[in-house]
């Protein structure tokens, strides 16, 4: 057989085709133009048939009761039709005309009671929108006229079926092969399941359009947002939606793997399996003869606490809260998040053309939390890069402790037994204590001198119940007094730093007097959280002009930030003012106090007994003054705070928004000043009697430089006193630690680079002689760190160990890349970032709100609740295993006061065995285990063997599938370019439309649970329903599927899903129905919908799914439910597609030849119009009134019925054409009269025959 297109033979063969002419014409042309009875010979009938009696279905007058329908045919000319048609047939080969007869015949006659069926139920479906909305039909008639007149051919590319795929399919696929695939399309349709999920989608239209007001209002705000004014020119929202849609067809064309080594259809059964193993509790079958790891892993199925366990069902619920409070304010969001997303990456130019997000993604799923490639480095770990940010997000949004301020226990290392133990996400100063393995606790109950001891007796000021320490940021604007600054061992980390580096959290505030317990009832409620911190100085620094880079000027020349604000930038600033009080010890000398105040109540001193009495103000950097009246005398302004320079002296314009972008991030990464001080008052050794001033000063380049931050003691690490103040990566001094009097001297700018410098001051080893640096040092660093060896820093490590993935945020891959480095590593920075930066603004706006700053509302939630899903089952809740070394009791057996060991929400890491909190581990013991899967990780690969927990990091998952499309990068840029201030009546419209559709759509649980959901939400919609179908097919249907067999044909229907999502969706097939779709938005968009025009086109729409009553067609209590569409596509369809399915690649072929650009099909779109005179609403009822009548309808076997007379007819033009001319026999029509060597037969020849009973 020889492909279509190829011809042979020359004109003999196309004049041999010629003759089929007669065959089709006469269906297709005479049987609709030409009358019965005619007798008008300036018509189209030129002759009378004498007929005039006759009463069964005429080829020539049958549609003369149709005049509407037949104008399409009465205006062609039959001349021109039937030589498109001749033409159109001659190309394809003459079996396949054969079989294009055959299976019309087979339609008409085998399936006869089916098309009957059909048309019934066409014309069912006009009526239905005549009748159960006569205003709105009658209202959408001039929508139908302007696509009537629409300039480009409408059913053509209505059509989701293309000449060319028919080409296709035609030179690819055997007769078996195309036959079975339209049996196989047959059988879908009349499944079970695909009737119960047709019932459905009919189910939820007429819900969603007729019966639930508020879900009808957002789908017409949805179409509106489309349809807005604003897009009619611009048609950027809808190409971009087009796009994602066939991004989706097109993953179906990938290759799963970082080797492209498995198909879509394996990759999705992979994860079924592991769906089903790690996500479902299941029963046993012959395929799975024991309990699944579900089943019997209590850290899938029971996590502890309050937390939910790894069930699919449960994860899809809390995704589905998640996407909704994306975009209906409740609780702790008070905004349409996503709405206010698409602004702020608006403000981002090089957003709106996004492009390479899907790379990043996809890198993400081949990197480990460090950035070394899964696949080839031998030191990278199994969890992908992907899963650890999402751990450590989980990670940040719970780590912080509270601690007993009091008591020397040493069982959970003093976490508190008198109230809650965890802050909530908050890092409070004992953490970050204990992470440097700091002596908090005693060995026993008669020892204090220990760093919990130090803080709280300063914070309280001991027995005499007053504050000593002061801390001032606008120095010499008050009395000491009003500078009190009480910090404990439950301070917060993050309200301790600099003001300037502190960000948005506000300072400590705690307003207990004396020796009361600290009172957390001021602190910030929001910005002492890690997270909400640290996302909100990645807003600022890229979006608000607190970074050093920019790209744009205001009109007046001054640099300025995406969001329009000028720079915030600060390239030098002071830290706040610290100083001490302390009382020097009687028998200092008058010249020694003279030198601490020589001036007390305005009166020289002069001897000793009059300054004992007197205290000293000790000021950070070695200074020293009075303070005889500290309630009235106003500090030195000029004096104990250090002067901070950032990396970047000015302000430095770039080339691009871009650039702009990741310069200041990394910036923030690597080279923004932290600083911290922690002043204490307090005895610095065991031995003595008086309190000095301890000055701890900790600054990080960067956040990565946070991390790193910890005492010097060398490259031995033990030698602490006098690597005390050096930077860990210049090795330079940032002042001698010993100099009186002296600001910082060196501050390093590598990028991450660190220093800890420790001061004390005071005054000497009997506490009454001149000021100096203190003598204790000896004693302080053992108990600040008492083994350098295994400290990592004051972050706690089981953050500053999985920091890499924080990094990954930035630039791709091992390597650090700080602003200088940018432009070298450009291709490798991460393009997810700026969207999720404007998501994290869109959520601290809503924080910032005045009316929700105060009640420490948590927008953030938002994203942590979504890395908490993410994070199962590595989330635990359960005791806390941490543990200090047992301290040697200094005189007899140690006393303990030993609470009980608390719970804690902990997360499954390597080495979690040994502790959480264990701030001595090695570094791989602080990363997530490789023995967990979490919902991600089996969308990434599968596992390393059927029955392993292991992954095998082959990224052969789903969501490689889907890096490998633009899916990603094209939701980025809809979503930008919805942000566009001349688009805001669609953005508006469609966010409108969401909230509407989303907030009828609930959980079972918001409206009483299952059993009671439709009677408290009736009319509303059941996410619950959709989430129970896909599980039953995950954990159920699949049980009996054999796991090391994927190709048995109990997985066909997964084989089947992954071909039709391809062949329907993808941009590159020819049976793409998004084409269609592409078509009918710019049909709309052009014809230029109105609201009024939308609303009614919903109406009719919903018409098609009940029969309204006669006496009160508004009220939808009386409807009665229909399900037209449903019984024609399931049960009318499938017999007739059974009848024609022989015949399935002839009909491929003649509809080629007919369809191609130029063909017939062409010069019916050109030539078959509806005459003028009638309109599209005459022509619905012309054609209903065809489809019922009877001649199509009736059940006779005789010339009334048009299909069998039809079917009859083209079966003996059928067999003319099989069987040529023959002289006789039991199968010859006629004697032909030809003699041997005659030309072949004319036209009369051809009608003669048909019409000759023998």
């Amino acid at each position: 057989m020889l492909p279509i297109g190829e011809v042979t033979g020359g004109k003999f063969r196309l004049l041999d085709f010629k003759k089929n002419i007669i065959f089709i014409s006469l269906i297709l042309s005479l049987s609709a133009a030409c009358s019965h009875a005619g007798t008008d010979k300036n018509g189209i009938s030129q002759f009378s048939d004498n007929t005039d009696d006759y009463k069964g279905v005429s080829l020539f007058s049958f549609l003369n009761p149709y005049p509407v329908v037949k104008s399409f045919f009465t205006n062609m000319d039959p001349v021109g039709f039937n030589e498109a048609l001749g033409d159109a047939l001659s190309q394809a080969p003459r079996t396949d005309n054969l079989g294009t007869i055959r299976a019309l015949e087979s339609a008409m006659l085998q399936s006869r009671t089916s098309v009957q069926t059909l048309s019934l139920g066409l014309a069912d479906m006009i009526e239905k929108m005549q009748t159960s909305n006569p205003a709105a039909y009658s209202s959408i008639q001039p929508v139908f006229e302007k696509i009537r007149h629409y300039n480009k051919p409408v059913v053509r590319n209505l059509m989701p079926l293309g000449a060319n795929q028919l080409l296709i399919e035609y030179n690819t696929k055997t007769a078996n092969q195309v036959a079975t695939s339209i049996h196989d399309t047959a059988d879908i349709l009349t499944d079970p399941d695909s009737v119960d999920t047709l019932h459905d989608i009919e189910d939820f239209l007429y819900k969603g359009l007729r019966k639930n007001t508020t879900f009808r209002t957002g789908v017409e705000n949805l179409l509106g947002g489309f349809f807005a004014p604003s897009l009619l020119t611009d048609r950027t929202l809808k190409e971009g939606f087009i796009s994602l849609v066939y991004d989706f067809g097109e993953m179906m064309y990938k290759a799963a793997g970082f080797e492209d080594q498995m198909t879509p259809q394996t990759s999705f059964k992979n994860f079924i399996i592991n769906a089903e193993n790690f996500f479902t509790a299941n029963t046993t079958s012959p395929a799975e003869p024991t309990a699944n790891e579900y089943s019997t892993n209590a850290a899938y199925n029971n996590p502890g606490g309050t937390l939910k366990p790894t069930e699919l069902r449960t994860m899809l619920r809390d995704l589905f809260s998640v996407i909704k409070g994306l975009i209906i304010p409740s609780g702790d969001v008070t905004v349409n998040i996503l709405k206010e997303t698409s602004k702020n990456a608006y403000m981002l130019d090089f957003m709106r053309n996004s492009s390479g997000s899907s790379q990043t993604f996809k890198d993400l799923l081949q990197l480990d939390g460090d950035g070394r490639n899964r696949q080839t480095d031998i030191e990278s770990r199994p969890v992908s890069a992907l899963e650890t940010l999402f751990i450590v997000i989980t990670l940040g949004d719970i780590y912080g402790y509270r601690w007993n301020p009091v008591g020397t226990q040493q069982r959970n290392n003093m976490l508190t037994d008198t109230g809650p133990v965890t802050t909530g996400g908050e890092l409070t100063l004992g953490d970050s204590m204990f992470s440097m393995g700091s002596i908090i606790a005693a060995s026993n109950e008669s020892d204090n001198f220990n760093f919990k001891n130090i803080t709280e007796n300063s914070r309280t000021g001991g027995n005499t119940g007053i504050t000593k320490v002061f801390r001032d940021d606008t120095p010499d604007t008050g009395p000491a007094t009003a500078d009190a600054y009480r910090i404990g061992f439950n301070t917060r980390v993050l309200s301790i730093l600099e003001a300037p580096s502190r960000g948005e959290t506000l300072p400590i505030t705690d307003t207990s007097t004396g020796t009361s317990a600290m009172n957390e009832s001021s602190f910030d409620k929001l910005y002492n959280k890690t997270i909400p911190w640290m996302l909100d100085w990645v807003v600022k620094v890229t979006l608000e002009g607190y970074g050093p880079y920019y790209s744009k000027k205001d009109g007046s020349g001054n640099p300025i930030a995406p969001n329009g604000d000028l720079l915030h930038y600060q390239p030098n600033w002071n830290t706040a003012q610290y100083y001490i009080q302390v009382t020097p010890r009687i028998g200092m000398t008058a010249s020694d106090r003279l030198k601490c105040d020589p001036n007390p109540n305005g009166t020289a001193v002069t001897n000793a007994a009059t300054a004992i009495e007197t205290e000293c103000r000790i000021y950070m950097g070695g200074f020293q003054e009075g303070a005889t009246n500290p309630a009235t005398a106003n500090p030195g302004a000029t004096k104990g705070f250090y002067s901070i320079s950032e990396t970047v002296s000015t302000p430095i314009q770039v080339a691009s928004d871009e650039e702009a972008f990741y310069k200041n991030l990394q910036w923030l990464l690597y080279e923004k000043r932290f600083v911290a001080v922690l002043p204490v008052r307090a005895k610095l050794a065991a031995t003595v009697t008086y309190e000095e001033a301890l000055f701890i000063t900790a600054i990080g380049n960067g956040i990565m430089g946070m991390m790193n931050l910890a005492p010097n003691c060398g490259p031995l690490k033990n030698d602490c006193i006098n690597f005390n103040g050096y930077w860990a990566k210049k090795g330079t001094q940032v002042k001698n630690y010993s100099d009186q009097g002296t600001g910082l001297q060196d501050l390093s700018n590598e990028p991450g680079d660190s220093v800890f410098l420790m001061e004390g001051w005071g005054y000497g080893l009997a506490g009454d002689e001149s000021f100096q640096v203190t003598a204790v040092y000896s004693a302080l660093f053992p108990l600040l760190i008492p083994d350098p060896t295994t400290v990592y820093g004051m972050i706690p490590p089981v953050i500053s160990q999985n920091a890499g993935a924080i990094k990954q945020l930035g630039f791709l891959g091992t390597t650090d890349t700080p602003p200088s480095q940018v432009n070298t590593n450009w291709n490798k920075r991460n393009r997810l970032t700026p969207f999720i930066v404007a998501l994290a603004k869109a959520l601290g706006d809503d924080a910032k709100d005045p009316a929700n700053r105060p009640l420490g509302k948590n927008p953030y939630k938002l994203l942590t609740n979504l890395a908490e899903i993410f994070s199962r089952p590595y989330l635990f809740y359960g005791l806390d295993t941490t543990e200090t070394k047992t301290l040697p009791a200094t005189a007899g057996p140690p006393v303990y006061n030993i609470p009980a060991v608390p719970s804690i929400l902990q997360i499954r890491t390597v080495g979690v065995a040994t502790g959480f909190r264990n701030p001595s581990a090695t570094p791989v013991e602080y990363k997530p285990s490789k023995n967990y899967r979490s919902l991600l990780s089996i969308l990434i690969e599968g596992t390393s063997t059927p029955t392993s927990t292991d992954r095998n990091r082959m990224t052969d998952g789903p969501l490689d599938l889907l890096s490998k499309t633009d899916i990603l990068s094209g939701l980025i840029k809809f979503t930008t370019n919805l942000g566009d201030p001349a688009k805001t009546d669609a953005r508006d419209k469609v966010m409108g439309g969401l909230s509407g559709i989303l907030g009828q759509t609930k959980l079972w649980s918001d409206c009483g649970g299952e059993a009671n959901f439709y009677t408290n939400c009736p009319n509303q919609f059941a996410i619950d329903k959709g989430i129970d179908w896909l599980v039953y097919r995950v954990a159920d249907k699949y049980d009996d599927r054999p796991r090391n067999d994927l190709y048995a044909p109990s997985w066909v229907k997964v084989d089947d899903l992954v071909r039709r999502i391809r062949d329907y969706v993808s941009r590159s097939s020819g049976w793409s129905l998004v084409k269609s779709l592409d078509f009918l938005l710019d049909l709309l968009l052009d014809i230029q919908l109105t609201a009024a025009e939308i609303t009614n086109t919903l109406d009719l729409v919903s018409s098609l799914f009940y029969v309204g009553d006669d006496t009160d067609p508004n009220n939808s209590a009386l409807d009665t439910r229909t399900y037209t569409i449903s019984d024609i596509v399931t049960t009318s369809l499938p017999p007739v597609l059974d009848s024609m399915a022989p015949y399935g690649r002839n009909l491929y072929a003649t509809g080629y030849q007919l369809g191609k650009p130029g063909s017939f099909f062409s010069f019916l779109e050109k030539n078959a119009n509806m005459s003028s005179q009638y309109t599209v609403e005459e022509l619905f009822e012309n054609t209903k009134v065809l489809l019922r009548s009877d001649m199509i309808q009736t059940s006779l076997m005789d010339n009334r019925a048009f299909l069998y007379s039809a079917g009859t007819l083209i079966g003996l033009f059928g067999d003319i054409y099989e069987r040529g001319r023959r002289f006789s026999g039991s199968d010859a029509f006629f004697y032909d009269n030809w003699n041997e060597g005659q030309p072949t037969s004319t036209y009369w020849d051809d009608m003669n025959a048909i019409f000759s009973l023998r």
